[in-house]
């Protein structure tokens, strides 16, 4: 990510990951973004990506839920939440918004 910035002083590098505040490392990130959906929608999509059929990726996610911190402890941690939960023209404009505010930071840490 150094390399990123020093390349381009503007740029704004994400990490996707699910255990960032589990594994300790949320500190070295500037801001913890955390994309939120139902239970019921994140089996639904989990079924759907891996064509399991919905008791196995139940199961599934269940097992990966409980290896993670509670939802509302990454909530309380994050610096934005998007909520997944609803229509995707709503979930990109939370993103526009976040975007948004995420661009002048970047600039204003180099």
């Amino acid at each position: 990510m150094e390399e990123v910035g020093r390349q381009d002083p503007r740029a704004v590098a994400m990490v996707e990951a699910a255990l960032i505040l589990e594994a300790g490392t949320a500190k070295r990130f500037d801001r913890l973004i955390v994309v939120t959906c139902t239970d019921e929608q994140r089996i639904d999509r989990f079924a759907a990506r891996h064509k399991l059929p919905l008791d196995l990726a139940r199961k599934e996610v269940q097992r990966r839920m409980a290896a993670q911190l509670p939802e509302a402890e990454k909530i309380k941690a994050a610096s934005y939440v998007i909520d997944n939960s609803g229509l995707l023209d709503r979930t990109r404009e939370q993103v526009r918004v976040v975007w948004a505010e995420l661009q002048p930071l970047a600039i204003a840490t180099r």
